[in-house]
């Protein structure tokens, strides 16, 4: 793993208390036999180890489910940054994401599982396009207020920093949930010449009906990372085979590229809306958002999202029609019900993603609506100063600092110095 800390967790012991119970039956019932067989029969050797060996067969049949149940699941979280979930022995299944203000937790407790410490926690995005199950874990309250801390805690430009992060900061880390993240080496400089442009360019929204169908989005870039013009922006994990007996189902994986060369201001993509509601401010939206380089001309959805259609029509028999969940979904109501019928004709699937193809990029002016973004780069990544000169200012820089508490007030003003004496470099230059 590179160096990499995991801490794994995998489902409690005594989750399995039915088949300790079981064990227990057999046991006495195998000692309460053979106390009757003494007393009452005269049962030849021969026969009474026969005896014996139909007892202990089903018992070593029960340990060994056990096992191999609890040893093909893991519950992971790696570096205090990203959640996982493996589950298989041969096939596997694997999800996972990172840690961020946008994870929510459910958890499910029966009175059985309060008694004896183990419940089951969900994670999911605020869309639901990808989430996690972790089944029957010991203390679950402890482990969801520990994965709370950590998403207040994380260093995630996809999202705006949190109010409540400053806080987080001066409590006690768990040493075994959030190890020592080692230092991460400083991204490359944009290439010389480089200049941004005064707009954002942010990624098209998914239809909202996609999003019960496709499988988990993931980052591919740093936070405040360059790249280039068809780099890989997003990874997309999409289920082509439902879990099997003993193991995972089968995925295949999607790269979305960046539609311009730019600065990654958001890296995130949860956005979707249902198409009677009217469309938001895109800046409002997690969606993910390029600070492009001036001049260079930003492609449609064609280009960024290609891939993924073509393998969404590859698979949509197993994506809008087979896929096990659909059927939950049907159960739920006659409206529901409806829905996935809707969606397994083809003509609706192909009339969707032709006009996913053609959506547009949003590009909107980068002040103010990503001031906060432009400000943490400017605070954290020293190397971009020479080329954010002109979208930051020294009024900006406070305030955004006052609502979000990026960093400590001596880092600010090192900050602002700083910016003083770029804006002087950049006049003399000229």
């Amino acid at each position: 793993m590179n160096g990499n800390e995991i801490a794994t967790y995998r489902p409690a012991w005594a989750s399995y208390w039915k088949a300790w119970l079981a064990i227990a039956g057999l046991a006495a019932s195998a000692y309460a036999f053979s106390r009757v067989r003494n007393i009452v029969l005269e049962t030849p050797a021969q026969l009474q180890g026969i005896v014996a060996l139909t007892t202990l067969a089903p018992i070593l049949l029960i340990i060994a489910g056990v096992l191999f149940h609890r040893y093909t699941r893991a519950y992971q979280v790696e570096n205090g940054r990203r959640l996982r979930t493996t589950i298989g022995f041969i096939a596997r299944d694997r999800r996972e994401f990172l840690i961020s203000d946008t994870i929510q937790t459910d958890l499910k407790q029966t009175v059985l599982g309060r008694l004896l410490g183990y419940g089951t926690l969900r994670f999911w995005t605020g869309d639901d396009q990808s989430g996690q199950s972790w089944v029957n874990v010991a203390a679950p309250n402890r482990l969801e207020a520990e994965i709370k801390a950590l998403a207040l805690n994380t260093d995630d430009a996809a999202r705006k920093p949190s109010r409540n992060a400053a806080n987080a900061r001066t409590e006690k880390p768990n040493l075994h949930l959030n190890p020592a993240i080692p230092a991460i080496p400083p991204l490359p400089k944009p290439p010389a010449g480089t200049i941004f442009a005064n707009h954002a360019v942010i990624l098209p929204r998914f239809p909202s009906s996609f999003v019960r169908h496709i499988g988990s989005l993931d980052t591919a870039v740093e936070p405040q990372q360059f790249v280039t013009r068809g780099e890989p922006l997003l990874t997309l994990t999409l289920m082509t085979e439902d879990e099997k007996l003993f193991g995972g189902g089968k995925v295949v994986d999607v790269v979305i590229p960046a539609p311009v060369s730019g600065l990654v201001l958001r890296r995130s993509h949860f956005a979707s809306r249902p198409s009677h509601e009217a469309a938001p401010n895109p800046a409002d939206e997690m969606r993910s958002t390029l600070l492009p380089v001036e001049g260079e001309p930003v492609e449609n959805g064609t280009f960024i999202y290609g891939a993924l259609c073509d393998a969404m029509w590859k698979h949509r028999d197993f994506l809008f029609r087979r896929q096990r969940k659909l059927k939950e979904i049907a159960k739920h109501s006659p409206g529901s019900a409806q829905w996935v019928a809707t969606w397994a004709d083809d003509t609706t699937i192909r009339k969707a993603l032709d006009e996913l193809l053609i959506q547009p990029c949003d590009e909107i002016p980068a002040r103010p609506a990503f001031d906060d973004y432009l400000c943490e780069a400017w605070i954290k990544r020293p190397h971009l100063r020479d080329f954010l000169a002109h979208l930051v200012d020294e009024t900006t820089l406070r305030k955004v600092n006052t609502n979000y508490k990026l960093e400590e007030q001596q880092m600010i003003e090192e900050a602002i110095r700083t910016h003083r004496a770029t804006l002087e470099k950049l006049a003399e230059n000229d």
